[in-house]
């Protein structure tokens, strides 16, 4: 929303009356002198009746920009026609609603029920509000059977007691009861008014008509010629009358006599008028905007509310809060006069302010305006503004009478026909400030250092530049010594400075920064407060301790401000003190025995402040003026009305399921039962009866869930995700920039737990449980008998595993001595094996040796001729036949060869059965791998011989030629 503000005033009040006062001192300008209360008065300044205005453009309420009617509901929901149909605003949030033909809506009206009713083209009835905060149009074409009636637009409603009046150009219908009565017009109805219980209609070209209530019939109040056919666009209650093309007219006795004309000098035409108090009327023009007409006893004053938005008003209305909304050809604009701020200039950026009896000035940024001060009467459009020294004006100071303006391009007086004269060269200057002891004498503050002004013989001059000293001295303050000053630089710390007598030169500079006690040497400022001298910091205020030369915390006001924050601006102004923290305005009572800082009323300054050059001037008690970025504004504390049981409601709340969305009546006592499984709920709100229901800010909090108050923001809503089945209770509440707090709106719901969460899943669960106690105990008594029952089994096992590893030891025992034995076996075998060969051998040599002994003895015998030898020969024969190696050596041999090669023999044997004894000894011989030539003597045959029987058994053998017959015996195992 985009707000222009203007000149307050409570509307019950006919002016807002400030007193200004003019400041004189010795040491500061005069709004520093006003914080030490040496205030002079002035004489009175009216700032006329303008009130405080936002404007509403489309960006705000998202439909068509012209507006035609309003009305407000027992809640103060406003009601605006449009020709997007009903806007409805609740103070937070906008909601369009349509005629049942899409028509725009040219009339509004709240009935004596309450009911709100709506008149469009071919269409009228009434707006529904339904339990779930949900608008919608009900037509009463059918049940008032007009639905073949064609009467256009239906331009004004009026409602009288019962009866509710819809003004179309055609007809009257005079709804009462459920019936409808249809009067129509001679020619045009263009305008209908209430006069107290009376109503009047004028009929274009034929006069004005008054309702015959209990008839239902017109008859003729004045003749078309009695009123000069003029368009009558008001009656007050004596029946005067204001025209459309402004003029104002007395009756008497059916008789008009003009008394003012109110466009003497423009065609410009009256649209709509309302009756602000007993002696003053708004008019919305057509294109000069609103007017102020008041009856004085000399006659009407005339007067306008400034406003830089849309000039055609096309209509007005008042609030039951005693504001007004004013509907523009482009736009809405409300009126605030319950608001106790003020804009008297708006024009530029404001620095400082100052005013005597006949004109007030303000320093700005783009230089300086004045306004007139002998008509007293001040608005943002009555400014003027100083040609001849346009750019950055700082503050302005009252010197001897006259008044001279600190500027950023050097030091000028002004005179009374408003041109400057420049004082010196000097460029730069802050302020210039009254030095005790010295006779019309002034210290000259610029960006680089300070300059000692004179006045001689009613000539201003600069004397000389204090030498020594090239600081900016924006910020100096005068010390109890005359010579002695202190002076804050934004980004270098605190000089305290000692001029000679003679102004001539700094003779002592002190210099302090955090080495001294500061927090730090940034943003330091120095104010006089209670008599006695501060200096605000990043961290609080402190104060220079002369006996420790260090600046040490100040408690009396630390106690009190927030010291994370800067207090820029420090005001003693009688019983308050007025504190800027951190671009924020504030007060707190100076004596109070438990000060805090109130600043809700000044939320609208915070940010728009010029840092460390703030303009806070308090004129009385209870008003001051505040200088921003925005302009000038007047704050009166004076005008804040205490609002008592407020009532924040519920304006819409839906919960999000599965994609869904689904409405919750708003206005339900019960608790209300929500399904689970939902994704959020949000809750909508709203104080439309608040006043100064702009800038509303709540705060909330769901029981169980937020552990305390939410803090106050602008939000009108607010939405929880992922809620958990159970009670809630959702509370909020809303305060005004006044501070008034609303009662808090509660809201109470269940979300419904989940099939498996319910009551009935939980008795199935406690049964459940139950049985499974039961069968529980019954497994656990089978566990345990079963796990006795494995323990013992487990032991029986473990026994015989013992028994089987001991079992397994002997097992392992025994085939460790099997195998001790196999292998003494193996050794015993091959010992055998070696004396059987050796056997063997000794056999194959044994006969070997008989056989060439016998052959030897042969020859003896056939070459001996003696008989003797023969015979001698013969018995040797005989013996060695005796000892020859018969078959008995070779059975003992055969024994001994099965004894060593049993297995062999036993393979050999069974794979073939019918080896002869000679071919099982020959395969032995093989075996032991004789050759023929010593198997041949063993066997008792020859070499050849030994061929042959090898040869029979390789056939017994089945084995091929190929086949080698040492590697078959091999194969059988031995």
């Amino acid at each position: 929303m985009k707000s222009e503000n203007f000149k307050i005033n409570d509307f019950v009040f006919d002016y807002l009356t400030v007193f200004l006062f003019l400041f004189y001192g010795v040491f500061s300008d005069h709004y520093t002198i006003s914080a030490q209360n040496n205030l002079s008065p002035v004489p009175v300044i009216d700032l006329s009746k303008n009130p405080n205005i936002d404007y509403y453009s489309q960006q705000d309420f998202n439909a068509d920009s012209q507006f035609w009617s309003v009305t407000e509901d027992a809640e103060a929901v406003m009601y605006f026609g449009n020709n997007d149909g009903i806007l409805i605003f609740d103070g937070s949030h906008w909601t369009t609603v349509h005629l049942t033909n899409s028509s725009s809506v040219r009339s509004l009206a709240k009935g004596a029920d309450g009911t709100i009713y709506a008149g469009g083209y071919n269409e009228l009835g009434y707006i529904k509000h339904n339990e779930f905060g949900d608008y919608r149009f009900i037509s009463l074409k059918e049940s008032l059977q007009l639905q073949n009636v064609s009467f256009e637009n239906i331009w004004q409603i009026d409602v009288i007691k019962e009866r509710v009046i819809f003004r179309s150009f055609k007809k009257l219908f005079v709804l009462e009861n459920g019936n409808v009565t249809q009067i129509p017009s001679k020619n045009s109805f263009i305008k209908s008014f209430l006069v107290g219980d009376r109503y009047f209609v004028q009929d274009a070209n034929e006069g004005l008509y008054e309702l015959n209530l209990d008839k239902n019939q017109i008859s003729e109040y004045f003749s078309a010629e009695a009123i000069d056919n003029y368009s009558i666009v008001y009656i007050s209650d004596n029946f005067d009358l204001i025209t459309s093309n402004g003029k104002i007219f007395e009756t008497n006795q059916k008789s008009l006599s003009l008394k003012q004309s109110i466009f003497e000098d423009s065609n410009d035409q009256i649209i709509s008028v309302l009756k602000l108090d007993p002696s003053s009327v708004l008019l919305g023009t057509l294109s000069q905007g609103i007017k102020v007409l008041k009856k004085e006893e000399a006659g009407y004053h005339i007067s306008s509310i400034n406003s830089a938005n849309d000039k055609t008003v096309l209509n007005l209305y008042k609030t039951s809060n005693g504001n007004v909304w004013a509907l523009l050809d482009s736009g809405l604009e409300f009126l605030n006069y319950n608001s106790p701020r003020t804009t008297i200039f708006n024009q530029a950026s404001v620095y400082d302010t100052y005013w005597d009896k006949d004109y007030f000035y303000v320093a700005t940024n783009k230089g300086v305006y004045y306004s007139d001060l002998l008509n007293q009467n001040i608005n943002p459009n009555s400014f003027k503004k100083l040609n001849d020294i346009p750019g950055q004006a700082w503050s302005f100071n009252e010197l001897n009478g006259e008044l001279f303006i600190n500027h950023d391009k050097g030091l000028f007086k002004l005179t009374r026909d408003f041109t400057s004269e420049r004082i010196g060269g000097v460029n730069g200057v802050w302020k210039t400030i009254k030095l005790k002891n010295y006779p019309n004498t002034y210290l000259v503050c610029t960006y680089e250092g300070i300059y000692i002004l004179k006045n001689e013989n009613g000539n201003w001059i600069i004397r000389n530049k204090v030498q020594g000293f090239d600081e900016s001295s924006r910020d100096i303050l005068a010390t109890h010594n005359p010579n002695v000053f202190w002076i804050c630089h934004g980004y270098k710390g605190v000089y305290r400075i000692t001029l000679d007598k003679q102004l001539e030169r700094a003779i002592a500079i002190d210099h302090f920064t955090e080495k001294n006690g500061l927090p730090a040497k940034f943003n330091i400022n120095v104010f006089k407060w209670q008599d006695e001298t501060v200096f605000s910091t990043n961290n609080g205020v402190y104060k220079f301790d002369e006996y420790d030369k260090r600046f040490k915390p100040y408690k009396p006001i630390n106690k009190i401000i927030d010291t994370t924050r800067n207090p820029r601006t420090i005001i003693d102004a009688k019983d308050k003190t007025w504190v800027v923290q951190d671009d924020e305005l504030g007060f707190f009572l100076t004596n109070s025995n438990n000060p805090k800082i109130q600043s809700d009323i000044f939320l609208q300054t915070k940010g728009t402040f010029n840092r460390g050059m703030e303009s806070i001037t308090p004129l009385s008690e209870n008003s001051l003026l505040v200088g921003t970025h925005n302009g000038l504004f007047l704050y009166d504390l004076s005008n804040t009305i205490r609002q008592e049981g407020v009532k924040t409601f519920f304006t819409k709340i839906t919960y999000y399921r599965d994609q869904n969305t689904v409405n919750l009546p708003v206005d339900k006592d019960s608790i209300v039962e929500i399904p689970n499984n939902l994704n959020s709920i949000k809750f909508s709100f709203a104080t439309p009866s608040m006043v100064n229901n702009q800038n509303i800010k709540f705060s909330y909090k769901l029981e169980d869930v937020d552990k305390d108050w939410s803090s106050w923001q602008h939000l009108a809503f607010k939405e929880y995700s992922l809620l958990t089945p159970g009670n809630y209770v959702f509370k909020v509440k809303s305060k005004n920039v006044l501070g008034n707090e609303s009662k808090i709106a509660s809201y109470q719901f269940y979300i419904r737990p989940k099939w498996y969460q319910s009551g009935m899943a939980y008795v199935g669960y406690a049964i459940i449980f139950l049985l499974l106690l039961i069968t529980g105990q019954q497994l656990l008594a089978r566990k345990i008998k079963k796990e006795n029952q494995k323990s013992i089994l487990k032991e029986q096992r473990a026994n015989k595993l013992l028994q089987l590893e001991i079992n397994q030891l002997k097992l392992e025992q025994d085939k460790e001595k099997i195998e001790r034995d196999k292998k003494h076996l193996q050794r015993d075998i091959i010992e055998k094996s070696k004396e059987l060969a050796n056997y063997t051998m000794l056999l194959v040599n044994k006969k070997n040796f008989f056989d060439q002994l016998q052959e030897d003895l042969k020859e003896l015998k056939q070459i001996s001729k003696n008989k003797q030898s023969n015979q001698k020969i013969l018995e040797i024969f005989k013996k060695m036949h005796r000892n020859n190696i018969d078959e008995q050596y070779l059975q003992v041999f055969d024994s001994n060869f099965e004894s060593v090669h049993h297995e062999f023999f036993t393979n050999l044997k069974q794979k073939i059965p019918n080896l002869s004894k000679k071919e099982l000894r020959l395969s032995a011989f093989i075996k032991m791998e004789l050759s023929n030539k010593d198997i041949a003597p063993l066997l008792g045959i020859s070499i050849r011989g030994v061929e042959t029987a090898r040869y029979r058994l390789r056939k017994k053998l089945n084995l091929e030629h190929d086949d080698n017959l040492m590697e078959f015996f091999e194969s059988l195992k031995s």
